[in-house]
């Protein structure tokens, strides 16, 4: 049976045959016909004739140089480096085939072989001119920008109106960060009269590194409209394009890429991008792969002197998660470009993964005085400043972004945590809201805002909040959880049972909705069912803290003290965490109701050490000395509760009632006066 891929190929093979359909008898013949068809820039159609001349003869060499040339132009400059070889090998004059040979070495990276076997002196003026051109290029790409400079400057030496030189000139000044400049040598080498096609290209590498990405992609259109193989501008006008969510039309330009040139990497690398953008992770990953392999067996050398490859493996760092070698890698990157906006934004948003927030802040600042119009960087500027905790200043940034980018939920959102941590809690709920309106991925925001609304008591406000979540994100636990809580704070103890069973059939190991599940169970009484719970967490995680307190509280209710000091002492014993104030607190207190103050003394003194001065541990160490009829240090603990001038008349009261029961009635007359001055309607003790 003849499948789908089988029928394209015969249709392409018929294509290509009626293409190439010429009467010619010999070399020399289909040599002619492949000309006619080169300068129509049917190059892979000539590719064909002139293989068909070179199978008549081997070392028909027009052929031969003619065919390194039209692979070239069509992508297959592997393919064009073994014919140009074979070429030089049969006695080619090599003044035809050094610069191809350069410029196939150039494509494919091989910039340290360029510069060994390609070398200028004694050739024509044009031929020495092209020569330094490719070899300061093979330079540019290696770092070494001041060789690049020079081999440049004697090009343009040599032929002052040859346009190249100065587009290499550009080149250089583009990766020093000069970029007014770049713009400058352009300006000279449009004068020359340069391929139209590589001024476009040249023009749009600069707006792209100011971060002007609509005017950038306009440049590269103008670039691939002139010259369809452009591949570079291919390049980059795909890399924008996916920045700016239009993945259809960069996925066209990759497609072109890659059916020319199977095993660029840096086509390869977008594709995966696409890919993930998509959520197909598994193929973005196979992809990201192949990229990984190939680099992994590059020279460390020439990957810490090559920027492009430098950036692609930065990158590859980052979607790895491996943060430090991206950091590494982006450093360097940013280092040998200082203008080029993405890989200083990349470089942020790793440093801030890694917590260093004032690192991405110095990294982006820099950047401000030429970019301070680009939502993104004042986005991230914003989030360093929101993670360090300076509010005020992540306001003025997010404020900015928000500005310019209305629309983005990300900016949105953390516009609103700006805001709550200057206090402003109702201008951010407001501008959460606002999210939620906005097209895009609401969970952040949604989330933030439903979790404000349960902690000011607005239930119902978070349950429509989390059904318009739901509905978009239906499988995910954490939302059913917490719809789950809001029922169990309006009293809907049935809907809240439902909400947290649903968070489970979707996460059996979610263990916060199996925590408030057993809540749920403990009230309504059903106390076997609620210890199965908590016991199918500790199962799976012996030192959960929670589950073992949850333990304890079943105990309690069930008037089982002696199996809830046993719990409570397991927490205290735990190595993997110090226990909660709340903790030890409650452990004193269930000493102090099963008759062992000397216990309840020694847990109240731990509490004390935890938070000196607090009145809880104060209070629990008097009591327990009392217990053990140490009135007088029972005394002294009340007396320090009462110095440190508590605000509430109710707790001045209970100083009081402590005071009078360990003797010192002097001091708790003194309490009750300054209870009643707090609060003249009380009655005292």
């Amino acid at each position: 049976m003849i499948n789908l891929t089988s029928i394209r190929m015969l249709i392409l093979s018929v294509l290509l045959t009626a293409a190439v359909n010429v009467s010619a008898e010999s070399a020399p013949e289909y040599y002619e016909a492949a000309v006619i068809r080169f300068e129509n820039k049917e190059y892979r159609t000539a590719s064909i004739l002139l293989k068909n001349a070179l199978r008549l003869d081997p070392q028909h060499l027009p052929s031969r140089i003619l065919l390194g040339k039209s692979l070239i132009h069509a992508g297959d400059v592997a393919g064009a480096e073994k014919d140009l070889k074979i070429a030089r090998e049969y006695g080619a004059d090599e003044s035809l085939v050094v610069t191809l040979l350069g410029s196939a070495y150039l494509i494919q990276g091989k910039y340290e072989t360029l510069l060994d076997e390609i070398r200028s002196g004694g050739r024509s003026t044009e031929i020495e001119t092209q020569i330094l051109v490719l070899r300061a290029y093979a330079q540019i790409h290696l770092g070494d920008l001041e060789k690049a400079e020079a081999e440049l400057n004697r090009a343009h030496r040599l032929m002052p109106d040859n346009p190249g030189p100065l587009l290499g000139l550009a080149m250089v000044a583009i990766r020093q960060g000069d970029l007014e400049g770049a713009e400058r040598f352009v300006a000279l080498a449009r004068e020359r009269q340069p391929q139209e096609s590589e001024i476009q290209f040249a023009q749009g590498e600069i707006k792209r590194l100011r971060g002007e990405s609509d005017s950038a992609i306009q440049h590269f259109n103008r670039s691939i409209e002139l010259d369809p193989q452009k591949m570079d501008a291919r390049l980059s006008r795909a890399a924008l394009l996916i920045t700016s969510d239009q993945e259809e039309a960069a996925q066209e330009d990759i497609d072109y890429i890659l059916t020319y040139s199977p095993n660029n990497l840096q086509a390869i690398y977008l594709k995966a991008m696409i890919l993930a953008r998509a959520g197909k992770y598994a193929q973005a990953s196979a992809e990201l792969q192949v990229v990984s392999q190939t680099l992994s067996n590059l020279k460390p050398g020439f990957i810490n002197s090559h920027g492009p490859t430098m950036l692609l493996m930065g990158t590859l760092d980052y979607l790895q998660n491996d943060l430090e070698k991206a950091k590494s890698r982006l450093k360097r990157y940013v280092k040998l470009n200082p203008q080029h906006l993405q890989p200083h934004l990349l470089l942020a948003k790793t440093l801030i993964k890694l917590g260093d927030n004032v690192g991405a802040v110095l990294t982006l600042k820099p950047l401000l005085q030429q970019h301070g119009e680009n939502p993104d960087l004042l986005f991230l500027v914003g989030t360093a400043y929101l993670n360090d905790g300076l509010y005020t200043e992540a306001s003025e940034y997010l404020d900015k972004a928000a500005s310019r980018q209305p629309d983005l939920p990300k900016v949105r959102t953390n516009q609103a945590l700006s805001m709550l941590g200057t206090g402003n809690t109702e201008g951010a709920m407001q501008a959460l809201e606002a999210v939620l309106s906005l097209e895009g991925d609401h969970a952040k925001a949604g989330l933030l805002l439903a979790n404000i609304q349960l902690r000011k008591g607005q239930f119902s406000n978070a349950l429509k909040t989390l059904e318009l979540l739901i509905g978009e994100s239906p499988d995910n636990p954490l939302l059913h959880n917490l719809m789950g809580m809001a029922y169990l704070n309006q009293g809907e103890r049935e809907a809240a049972h439902a909400a947290f069973s649903r968070a489970l059939q979707l996460a059996p190991d979610f263990h916060p909705a199996r925590l408030n599940l057993a809540a749920v169970e403990a009230a309504d009484r059903h106390y076997p069912v609620a210890r199965e719970q908590f016991d199918q967490i500790l199962r799976q995680t012996p030192d959960d803290v929670r589950a073992m307190e949850g333990m304890a509280k079943l105990a309690e209710l069930q008037n089982r003290k002696d199996e809830a000091i046993s719990w409570m002492e397991k927490i205290r014993n735990t190595d993997s965490m110090t226990p909660s104030p709340a903790v030890l607190s409650r452990l004193a207190e269930l000493y102090l109701e099963n008759g062992r103050p000397e216990l309840a003394l020694e847990v109240a003194n731990e509490l004390g050490y935890l938070q000196p001065g607090e009145l809880t541990a104060l209070d629990l160490k008097g009591r327990a000395y009392l217990a053990l009829g140490n009135r007088e240090s029972a005394a002294d603990q009340f007396r320090i509760m009462h110095q440190s001038r508590p605000n509430s008349a109710e707790t001045l009261q209970r100083i009081a009632a402590l005071l009078m029961q360990a003797g010192d009635l002097n001091n708790a007359e003194k309490a009750v006066n300054d209870a009643l001055q707090k609060a003249p309607g009380l009655i005292a003790a």
